[in-house]
């Protein structure tokens, strides 16, 4: 029971502290651009432009005759490599996917990871869940998320056997770096650590990157879509 009552207190200060930040605002070329929805400058006063100071989440802006949306979601996928902190083993294999996503202007990401010695042999099983920070341009994104995790696999029995079962929870930290080929979609990379009283792991995984902030064509054979 004093066990899991610590569990539970650590995810409720997890999720007060994470609350207490606010996602900051989409950035195009080191600059805002201007949101489709949004009334002119010249018609805007001061105390307007206060309330503007972040865009509302249904918000987008126009890049290319394409109407991208600021607050998106993401996908990842990919596979690298792991090392074991805790036993003396060679770098192994660890495959992963995350969905991001986001909930007004605050980001979260759920993701699972799978790790082991070698490629098609796995003793690790990883599910997270962390709330994040994002930046992305044209070109790039970046986002680094921490939560808590929850681990099963079969912990090593000597020199060659899996066969002490485990499952504990824990917690992550993983930072991400995308280079984008259109706005929505790119390649990168994911850099993490996971950590639990079997365990701690690190390593980094090549991930591809797919965006959900394509809304459409703003003009289409000339006219306006909308």
């Amino acid at each position: 029971m004093k066990k899991h009552f610590s569990i539970f207190t650590f995810i409720v200060i997890s999720f007060i502290t994470s609350s207490a930040f606010s996602q900051t605002d989409t950035v195009i070329n080191g600059k805002r651009y201007q949101i489709v929805e949004e009334t002119k400058a010249t018609a805007i006063t001061p105390t307007d432009k206060k309330k503007r100071k972040s865009p509302p989440v249904d918000s987008t802006f126009i890049l290319k005759n394409k109407k991208l949306s600021y607050y998106n979601n993401w996908f990842t996928l990919g596979g690298g490599f792991q090392q074991n902190l805790t036993y003396s083993r060679e770098i192994g294999f660890a495959g992963g996917l995350d969905f991001n996503f986001h909930i007004r202007q605050q980001y979260f990401q759920i993701g699972t990871m799978i790790s082991g010695e070698k490629f098609g042999f796995y003793d690790n099983y990883e599910f997270h869940l962390g709330y994040g920070k994002r930046y992305e341009d044209k070109d790039i994104h970046f986002a680094g998320f921490g939560g808590i995790s929850y681990s099963t696999g079969f912990g090593k029995v000597g020199d060659s056997t899996y066969t002490r079962p485990f499952s504990l929870p824990g917690i992550y930290a993983q930072v991400e770096a995308v280079k984008k080929i259109t706005y929505d979609v790119g390649v990168g990379a994911a850099f993490y650590v996971d950590w639990n009283q079997e365990q701690a792991i690190f390593g980094a995984r090549f991930i591809l990157y797919f965006s959900g902030a394509y809304k459409g064509k703003k003009f289409v054979d000339g006219k306006n879509s909308d």
